[in-house]
């Protein structure tokens, strides 16, 4: 393996000792940065000249990547902007105030002993950084990615109770109110919020001749969370216009809601879903 797939492989940023391990050389590293293809931007660290700063600072800490910053780099969904890079160390790691390791906004989370994922793993697992949330967000924002991560198969229910930096109460809650057919972030919220509205809601429901529908709301009527990246296309609008056409045919009133008003506008979908009202005959819920 050549020095570039070996820094790239593992994150995009690598420290000597990993890519020792891969059976790299010290002369390898040094022909590779000559070359300009790699950089060293700490000493015994080598990126990739695209590696993002975040993947950078948690080698040069000899961490991890995790909570909303892990998230990121596996996709997730992050609901609201936290400030800084999220870094895991190892719970005996001493990062003392001051440490020029932290010039940059660095939010350090602990991890237990028994819960390092992989030596060379540049972020955390799913379920540490969905336990180190708890300390930087909200629930709603926890359980977005949580019900991401169960409908993408890379957690079960069960292992939330393996949470521990999350409180019981909390970790009771996102357990309660978990849904693994959330598609995403979107739903997640809005389901949320018409659930302690006291409706009764069936994310992804079957609707013959539609296919699924984001939410039915019993009684109500169909909601759609219209998130920017795959509503925008003509494609896409024709695709939504053939599915509102079949579901006013079937008499069953629907409302679309952009993502960002669900997620800006509290209140929002209860108030638009208290003016449908949907013929009971053709309740999809």
């Amino acid at each position: 393996m050549d020095a570039e797939t070996a820094v790239a492989t593992l994150g995009g940023c690598a420290r000597r000792a990993q890519l020792l391990r891969l059976g790299l050389t010290d002369g390898q590293l040094l022909d590779a940065v000559r070359a300009g293809i790699l950089t060293r931007p700490h000493r015994g660290c080598y990126a990739t000249p695209g590696a993002s700063f975040a993947a950078i600072r948690a080698r040069v800490m000899s961490g991890q990547l995790t909570c909303v910053t892990a998230a990121l780099a596996l996709d997730l969904p992050v609901v609201y902007p936290v400030d800084g890079i999220h870094v895991a160390v190892p719970w005996d790691r001493g990062i003392v105030e001051g440490d020029r390791r932290l010039e940059v906004a660095t939010v350090v989370h602990r991890l237990q002993r028994a819960r390092r994922h992989g030596e060379d793993a540049l972020c955390v697992d799913v379920l540490t950084l969905i336990d180190h949330m708890s300390a930087c967000t909200g629930r709603p924002a926890q359980l977005a990615v949580v019900d991401a991560a169960l409908n993408r198969g890379a957690l079960r229910l069960r292992d939330l109770w393996r949470l521990t930096a999350t409180s019981r109460l909390r970790r009771s809650w996102l357990i309660a109110r978990a849904d693994a057919r959330s598609q995403s972030p979107g739903e997640t919220l809005a389901r949320l919020e018409l659930q302690d509205a006291g409706f009764t809601v069936m994310p992804q429901a079957p609707v013959p001749g539609v296919g699924h529908v984001d939410l039915a709301v019993a009684g109500h009527g169909v909601v759609e969370i219209d998130g920017e990246a795959f509503h925008s296309s003509p494609e896409a609008r024709a695709e939504d216009a053939r599915r509102d056409a079949v579901l006013a045919a079937l008499g069953i009133p629907r409302v679309r809601i952009p993502y960002t008003t669900v997620r800006d506008e509290p209140g929002r979908v209860v108030a638009e879903v208290r003016t449908m009202r949907a013929d009971p005959r053709a309740d999809v819920a």
